[in-house]
Parts: C-alpha cells; structure tokens; sequence
C-alpha cells in the first residue's frame, strides 16, 4: 500500500516539477523579452510622459487638453493609489528621421530608417481596466480616437492585458493622451513592445498560465483520490486552497478569461477579496490539521481555529462592502494571518523537525510571493513580470515543495500504523506480535531450539490497584530499559524488532522474549537469576523501592509447544506457577495445562446450566429461639454436574467469578428462591422469609436494583419476605455505588445482613458505616459456644453490641441443645444450624416443614452435628 502511494506521488512530483521547470524557463524568456524591449525603446525612442489624476472622476477630454497642470514622470513611476480615481498620461515619443550619423551602428541605422514604418505596441499588464482609451494628438486637427477597450471585449486577449497598436507618422514625434481607470490593484503597468516580440510575449504568458493551470489541476486530482482512500479532511482543505488560489490568480492575471465566460469572471472579479480570504483561511486549517496540532492538544490548536473563523466571517462580511474597503480590510487582516501560520510552523519545527521540514520549504515562495506581488500591484515596488507574478510562481513552488511533503506525511502515516501494530500505544513497548513474527521465522529455519521465557513482575496484579496508569507505564518502561541493558551484547537473546529490541509487552502485565539455546553459553539458571536480580533493581513505583523481583516462566520448543500462541501462553502459565515455588522460577508443566482447560469446560458446563436450569437450591432452616418457629430459610445453591456429579460451591462460585457469569448466576438464585417462598407459603401457610447470599461484587452491578426489582415484580412477592445476606463487606464499605445500591434495596423493603461476622471481610469496623439490619454471627464462633470460653465470651460481646444498635441476630453453627441454650440466654434471636436440621433440597424441606406443628419445631429436638460448609 505504501509503496503503491508513493509511486504514485512520485509520478505526481515528477510531472510537476517539470511544469514548474517550464514556468520558470518561459518566464524568464518574457523576463528578458521585457528586458531587451526597455533597452531597444531607450535606444529607438526619446520617451517623455508627465500624468494628472482625476481624484473626481469628472474632469473632460477638452479641460485635460487646456485646463490642467501636467506632472512629469516616467512611463511606470506614475503615483498610481489605492483609491477610485481617474489617471490622464501624455506619452510622447521622439526618433530620429534625418541623417543617420556615420558613427551609428549598422544595426542602429537600420531600426532608425524603419522607425517611422514599423507600429508600437503600447500594453496596459491590468486585466481589469474599467477604461483604457488612447487619443493621437495634433496641433494640427483634434484628438483622435485610436483605441478603446470597450470596442475590442471580443478579444480574449484585449481583455486580459489591453494592448494598441500606435503606427507612428512621419515627423519624428508621436504624441499620445491615455486615460486610465481600473478597478482592481491600482498599478498599470504600460509597456511598449514590437509587434515581433509583443506575439512572442503573449505566447509565453499563455504557455505560463497553461502549465500554472495544469499543476493546480493534477495536485486537486490527486488530493481528492488520496481523501477518497484515506478520509483525511486535510487533503480537502488543501483542494480548498488550491481553488481559492486559482480563483485569485485567475482574476489578478486575467487568464482565466481563456476558461470562463465573461459572466463567471465577473463573479470572479466582483469576489476576488472574497476568495483571497478564503484562501488564507483554507491555508491557516490546512497548515492546523497538516502539522498534527489537532492530536497535539495543543493551546495553539484552539486559537488557531478561532482565527480561521474570525477570517472566514470577515469573508462575508467584506460582501457588504465596496471594493475599496475590502481591500483595506484584507490587507490589514493579512498580517495576523502570516503571524499565526508561521508560529504554528515554527513551533513544530522546534519540536519535530522531521514532519515540517518541507511543509517549512513550501512556505519560503510563497511567503516572499504573497509580499512581493501585492506590494508590486500596490504601486510600492518597481514592476517586472517577475514581481508582478510572484505570488503564482510561489504557489507553483510551493505545490511542487508540498508535493514532497504530502508523499513524506503518506510515509510517515504508513509508519503510523505499521508503530501502532507493532507497538504499545500507552507505554509504546513492542507488542507481542513482534515475538510472534520472530517465533514463525525461526520455525522456518533449520535451527529450532529455543526458548520463550514471560517476566511476570512480583504481586504487581496487587501493586497497581494502588498506582494510576501513568506509574503503571512507567514501571514498565524502566523495567523494559533494565533487562534490554542487560541482554544488550548477548547474542542468545534473539531481537524481535528493526530496532533491535529483545522484550515484548503481554497483555497481562507480562514481558516476554526468546532464547537461541544454540547461541546459549550460560546454564538457564544464571540467565533467571540475573533476569530476577535486573527486575528486583528495577522495582521502584515513584520514589519507593519495594523488595521485590519477578516470576520467571519458560517454555521450550517443542515439547512445551509448536507454535507461538502455546509457547507464550505455556510460558505465562509456567510463571503464574512459580508464584507457589521457592526460587520464583519455573518450568511449563502439563499438569497445569490441563487444569486451565478444565476451568474453561467447567465455565461452559457451568454457562449451560444456568441457561438449561441446571441447578438446584437447596433450604436450612433459620429458627426464632423465642418461639421455636421456622421463620425463614437460607437459599444454598448446590450443582449436581452430568459427568463430575456433585461440584462445591466453592469449586463453581469461584469460576462464575473469575469467567464473568456471576451476575447471571445471581439472579437465578434470587428468582428461583422467590418462586420457591411462594411456594412454600402457599403449602405450609407460614410467614416464611427467605435469606439469599449476595456479594459485594454484585452491588456493583450497573442494572442489579433494575434486574432484582422486574424479578419482585414477575414473582409477585413483597420484597419485605427477602433477606440479602452480604458477604465481603470490606470491599463495598468504601463503595459510594455499593452503598447507594443497599439503600435503595432497604428502600425496596428487603432486609440487608453481614454474613459470616467476625471473620473474614465482615467485622465491627463496618458496622456503623453501613445501613444494615441484621447481624449474623459466623459458626466459628458459634459451634460448641457452651463449652469453649473464649467462643462464649465472643459470642456474648457480638450478640450485646448487635442488640445495643438495633439489629436483629442470628447464630449460625448451632449443633446441640445446649449451644441453643447459651445463645438464647445471650439474647440472640435466630439460630441455624446442623442441630435443626441440614440444608435440604426444596421437596424435602417442603416435608420436613409439613411435618411440624404449625412450623414449631419439638422443644427437646436433637440433630445428628455433621461438619460441613455452605
């Protein structure tokens, strides 16, 4: 794709630059054909000229001839002005018509014996003269009319430089009056020209505009293709631009005339300062969005806009106004422009050099064009086409400049994009594609022994819950600059990169990188140790220096793996492995293979079920020990696996939770319980609740109140007959979410309880900072309360505070008599546990609950304690 864009742009600039070879070629011919012509005149002809400005516009032919005062001056250093005024000039040439002395020149004789023979051609280089009219004058008979320009507007070239041929008579003195008014730039440049060489100037002019012309066509051309192929609104401000030049040029110059018709350059003409802002404005977003500042975020990037609008509605606004104050408003207006567009180029340059360079280039023509011509049309600097064309010769080579810079910024985007696959966009490490790319190289080489080895920095899954992404970066990129010191000269060390780069990033916070095992002079335990001494002198977040290394794991080729994919992620699993091994290093094993794979079925099976139903709940018992009435059950999901059999909760929850299902999971328990405590209800005609396990991580969730209210709703159960048991209420105390979630569950009417207190994350901390009402106290402490003193003394104090601040308290691992006993001379109100009975599945514990009397439990029942968790 690069290279086909290129080729492409090189064909472009070829073309191009021999365009402008030939502009300046043709250009300098009429340069010299000017030059030539000033010197034949001063040597054919005695010219005097003398001016009156008409500042009214009112002055006649007849008050001219005998009323005014005449000022000398040269043809071309008239004070022509910026203002709308009329210009009367007396020409007068003298030649000689007698004897030729014999000491003129064979060549001077000859022009001087045709002089009164051969015709002038007296030029006006002004495409928009509103009169251009030449009277002959006589002492002997009235001034004559021999040329107007309104008589000649069928001639294409009358209309873009006027011009009059004056047959000089046989006196040896031709006299001319010239009225003159334009409305346009005030110079009127008037040149005297053979008929030879003024044909020969008219052909180059054209031929200069023709290529002019075709540079402008194939750079808009190519643009376009290139803003089709990419979408770049920056190749469309760059067309904007060279339109709104062409538009100016093609007025200024009067060529356009050869393209138009009358009417379209009259539009042209009449909008002229109209698309000169335009121009600067399409220039000004052109050089912004070229130069990048739009990525850049960069203070400039604003004000530079508001620049570029503030001249796009002086745009429209010069509309209103007549010529003479749009021209003043444009050029007072120009200025802030070059100062805002060399600011944005210069201060890119300063930082990178190598994406202004030729933008930077371009710019030199057509800076010194935009103040030459102006200033030539201006009437402030003496006239030759040179000067009076400058701003087109600058634009053609700055298109040709741009042509370059347009093909680098194609280069430089292509690179973009190949840095962005192979490297980190954050931390800009290579990524693990460049490892790959090395792996398939050597699997096609005769060589293939070697090993990939992932560095896994130290509890830093852990460590960057407590740093901001930029430390986190930071860390990294000392940690890649420390162990590419250290295999900078080591050959085994195979490098991934054009850069010669050893290390890649994985996305699990991992560096990885191979080794040649043929090149491989020291034992892969010296390798390891000085990998985990490197990354230990590396382990630095900000300022703090932590004793810590890395876990180091390798997997050979080909017993590890065949290809990239299974070696790196063999070797990844290698160094979660050696988080349990005593040096921190370690070798892939197939054990572990097979029990990651065995996760990721049993997290299918596990997904099935929950779609299929694949579950079952299971009920105990929760009784109040004031009247020894079954007042609820707490739900306990239990899976019952086709192959497996029976899989512990602890087994199945974990993977729900690691695999993302949890949230689902979840709410198939609440809905199954709520259809079941209806169940129940309507069975036993008990005022049974239910007590459903929710954790922390559930609270969190963006649509948990939505999903647990639409399932309140479908059940059609008050919400007062639910308890939430919370469990990891550390992890949600600090949770402004979480806690938001619990009181809009209170607000629900459902009953919130800490689950498991006294162990784990549940403890006296996080009582008085969350809106609990229930308190349920872990069988740890619960079991054997009655004989163990120290149980008995923990139970008491949790079951007075519990009281002390309005909570309801239920006693789980209640095992005998005597437990029950003790609890309930605490003060507690619920008990549940092995005494009462097991957890049973919903059938059963539909029976077990139709088999008491009026849901009282018998005073002396005893239960069989059998240990077992939830």
């Amino acid at each position: 794709m690069i290279f086909s864009q290129l080729s492409k742009w090189f064909s472009t600039v070829l073309i191009t630059t021999l365009l402008v070879g030939i502009v300046i070629s043709f250009s300098l011919l009429i340069y010299d054909i000017d030059q030539k012509n000033i010197t034949e005149n001063n040597s054919r002809f005695t010219i005097t000229s003398s001016y009156y400005i008409d500042e009214t516009n009112t002055i006649t032919l007849n008050s001219v001839l005998n009323d005014v005062n005449f000022t000398d001056s040269d043809l071309n250093a008239i004070p022509y002005a910026l203002a709308k005024q009329s210009y009367w000039i007396k020409l007068s040439l003298h030649y000689p018509i007698g004897e030729i002395s014999r000491s003129t020149s064979e060549n001077q004789q000859i022009l001087m014996k045709n002089n009164h023979n051969e015709p002038v051609i007296l030029m006006a280089e002004h495409s928009r003269l509103e009169t251009f009219t030449i009277y002959e004058l006589n002492a002997l008979t009235p001034p004559t009319v021999i040329y107007n320009k309104q008589l000649v507007l069928e001639d294409l070239n009358q209309q873009i430089s006027p011009y009059a041929r004056l047959q000089l008579n046989q006196f040896g003195h031709s006299e001319y009056l010239i009225q003159l008014k334009n409305s346009g730039p005030p110079n009127i440049p008037l040149l005297l020209f053979t008929a030879q060489d003024f044909e020969q100037r008219q052909m180059l002019s054209q031929l200069v505009y023709g290529a002019f012309i075709g540079i402008l066509i194939i750079m808009a051309i190519y643009n376009l293709v290139l803003f089709f192929a990419g979408k770049d609104k920056v190749y469309l401000l760059y067309i904007g631009y060279l339109i709104s030049a062409f538009v100016v040029l093609s007025s200024l110059t009067g060529y356009g005339y050869f393209l138009f018709s009358n009417q379209v350059m009259q539009l042209f003409n009449q909008y002229l300062i109209f698309a000169d802002f335009l121009l600067i404005a399409f220039l000004l977003l052109f050089t912004l969005y070229y130069l990048r500042y739009d990525r850049l975020k960069h203070w400039a990037y604003k004000c530079s806009l508001i620049v570029a609008g503030i001249l796009i509605l002086c745009a429209f606004y010069s509309l209103v106004l007549d010529e003479l104050a749009q021209t003043k408003l444009f050029f007072s207006l120009q200025p802030v422009f070059y100062i805002v567009a060399l600011f944005l180029i210069f201060n890119r340059l300063k930082h990178d050099f190598s994406w202004a360079r030729f933008y930077f280039l371009s710019w030199l023509p057509l800076l010194i064009g935009a103040v030459i011509q102006p200033m030539v049309l201006l009437n402030k600097l003496e006239y030759s086409f040179l000067t009076a064309n400058a701003f087109l010769f600058g634009i053609m080579i700055e298109v040709t400049f741009m042509a370059f810079a347009l093909a680098d910024r194609i280069r430089r985007n292509e690179q973009e994009k190949l840095t962005m696959i192979a490297y980190h966009q954050s931390n800009h490490l290579p990524r693990q594609t460049n490892l790959d790319h090395k792996i398939s190289q050597i699997l096609e080489a005769d060589n293939q022994d070697f090993t990939v080895i992932v560095i896994k920095p130290e509890q830093f899954q852990r460590i960057e819950l407590y740093i901001d992404e930029q430390t986190r970066i930071e860390f990294f990129q000392h940690l890649n600059q420390k162990l590419s010191s250290l295999f900078r000269f080591n050959d085994a060390v195979l490098s991934i990169t054009d850069q010669y780069e050893k290390l890649c990033y994985l996305e699990n916070s991992s560096l990885a990188m191979v080794i040649d095992n043929t090149r491989n002079e020291q034992d892969i335990k010296l390798t390891v140790n000085s990998i985990q001494l490197a990354a230990n002198e590396a382990f630095y977040i900000k300022d703090l220096k932590l004793p810590l290394s890395a876990y180091i794991g390798l997997a050979d080729f080909p017993e590890h793996g065949s290809s990239s994919a299974s070696l790196i992620s063999n070797a990844s699993i290698a160094a979660n492995d050696a988080e349990s091994k005593q040096y921190k290093w370690s070798y892939f094993s197939p054990q572990n293979n097979q029990h990651n794979h065995s996760s990721i079925q049993l997290a299918i099976d596990l997904q099935q079920a929950i779609t299929a139903q694949g579950f079952e709940l299971f009920h105990q018992p929760q009784i109040d020990l004031k009247t020894n009435k079954v007042c609820s059950s707490e739900c306990l999901i239990r899976w019952q696996h086709p192959v497996l059999g029976n899989i512990s909760p602890d087994v199945f929850i974990t993977i729900a939770e690691d695999f993302g299902l949890m949230p689902s999971l979840t709410l198939w328990i609440i809905e199954t319980a709520l259809r079941q405590q209806a169940a129940l209800t309507e069975n036993t005609g008990l005022n049974h609740m239910v007590s459903i396990n929710i954790s922390g991580k559930d609270l969190i969730q963006a649509n948990f109140i939505d999903d647990v209210s639409t399932i309140i709703k479908r059940c059609d159960i008050r919400a007062e007959k639910m308890i939430f048991e919370l469990t990891e209420s550390i992890s949600f105390a600090q949770s402004n979410i979480a806690i938001t979630t619990i009181e809009q569950l209170i607000a629900l009417g459902i009953t919130i309880s800490i689950d498991d207190f006294g162990t784990g994350y549940s403890s006296i901390s996080q009582i008085n900072k969350l809106p609990f009402q229930e308190l349920k106290i872990d069988r740890e402490f619960v079991e054997n309360v009655c004989s163990d003193e120290k149980r008995k003394v923990i139970a008491e104090a949790a079951v007075k505070m519990a009281k002390g601040l309005g909570l309801e308290v239920v006693a789980e691992g209640i095992n005998s008599s005597l437990d029950e006993a003790t609890l309930r001379s605490f003060g507690c109100d619920i008990g549940q546990g092995y005494y009462y009975a097991k957890p049973m599945s919903y059938d059963h514990y539909l029976t077990w609950l139709n088999n008491l009397s009026n849901g009282q439990i018998p005073a002396s029942l005893e239960g069989e304690y059998i240990p077992a968790s939830k």
